[in-house]
């Protein structure tokens, strides 16, 4: 495990961080309670009694008042709550102390944990956007590179345009529209490809021509496909369901009948995305990787997208289910 994702874990890196100041406090006092010969596991138990419950304080502050209130930009409730919160907060302590047989509890004491407490919780925050951003530009910069890739592929080159070139010869009067429908796939991957989100419907509406596309390479190819909603207020990260698609365009075309079902959803910033296609039970010439799937878990996840999702086999059918819930809104100028 990587020093990052320890830190990206919210219970190992908390024990951490307070072993560590429990540790350098007991250092830093251990001399001069020495001197006055007392035991160094009441010394440290001590501690204990005294920072822990300061720090349950604080955590409770950062994640309950700061981030519930003041992050929603309620800021006349916030200072009120605050306000509250860390004055009982005092008064209960001053009492915790005193029952504890740790001493008076300063002012000036719970003035720093206030300061020093609500500063490294803005630090952590900004260490967390800055990592979940920096997810998000690897995992762009793979797809764009892999799509790169695919692209410049001479074999997908070649089908391309032997493609062309026989819907030119017996069907000329379609080939500036099959042109133009590769031009655009291929601009909208190279281009969504370098952004966080796209609008939905922007993503759908490439879903539609990347189905097309492999409908007039593939004339054997059945493409079914249902999308309900409001589709121009949502975002969502580009490129979502092309891995899903794209396998199911894959398999599907070594049956006889190839088939592919897509049903989209939205209702309430709630989407919910069902893909069915045929493959072949036996004989298959190709080898699932899994890495269409392992992708979309990996995006659903950096993007921080509350999400069910489930795959399954039944008979010859591969069906893809995904649920995501509260999608973000597009901001429209």
């Amino acid at each position: 495990m990587t020093i990052l994702k320890i830190y990206q874990n919210f219970f190992l890196r908390n024990l951490i961080v307070n072993i560590l100041v429990i540790g350098i406090i007991f250092v830093c006092i251990y001399d001069e309670m020495n001197y006055y010969k007392k035991d160094s596991f009441i010394l440290l138990q001590n501690i204990c009694l005294g920072y822990l419950p300061m720090y349950l304080g604080v955590t409770i502050s950062n994640m309950f008042i700061i981030n519930k209130f003041l992050f929603k930009k309620k800021y006349r409730v916030f200072w009120v709550v605050f306000v509250i919160y860390w004055v009982f907060f005092y008064s209960l302590m001053t009492d915790y102390f005193l029952y504890a047989g740790l001493g008076k509890m300063k002012t000036l004491s719970i003035i720093s944990l206030i300061f020093n407490g609500t500063c490294l919780y803005f630090l952590h925050l900004g260490i967390m956007k800055k990592v979940s951003q920096t997810d998000k530009d690897i995992i762009n910069f793979k797809s764009e590179l892999s799509f790169l890739k695919q692209q410049l592929n001479p074999h997908f080159l070649l089908n391309a345009m032997n493609n062309l070139y026989g819907e030119s010869l017996s069907d000329p009067d379609k080939l500036p529209d099959r042109i133009l429908n590769l031009s655009d796939m291929l601009r909208y991957q190279i281009e969504a490809s370098k952004k966080d989100y796209v609008f939905l419907e922007e993503e759908i509406a490439f879903i539609k021509k990347y189905t097309e596309y492999y409908t007039f390479q593939n004339e054997r190819l059945t493409v079914t496909q249902n999308f309900e909603g409001d589709f121009d207020t949502m975002d969502i990260p580009p490129l979502f369901f092309l891995p899903l698609v794209e396998n199911a365009v894959k398999f599907s075309a070594e049956t006889a009948q190839p088939f592919i079902v897509i049903d989209l959803k939205v209702k309430c910033q709630n989407l919910s995305f069902t893909l069915k296609n045929n493959y072949l039970e036996s004989g298959s010439r190709l080898s699932s990787t899994g890495i269409g799937i392992e992708n979309l878990k990996r995006r659903l996840e950096v993007y921080g997208l509350r999400h069910e999702l489930n795959c399954k086999k039944e008979k010859n059918i591969f069906i893809v289910k995904l649920k995501i819930w509260q999608l973000p809104t597009a901001v429209l100028s």
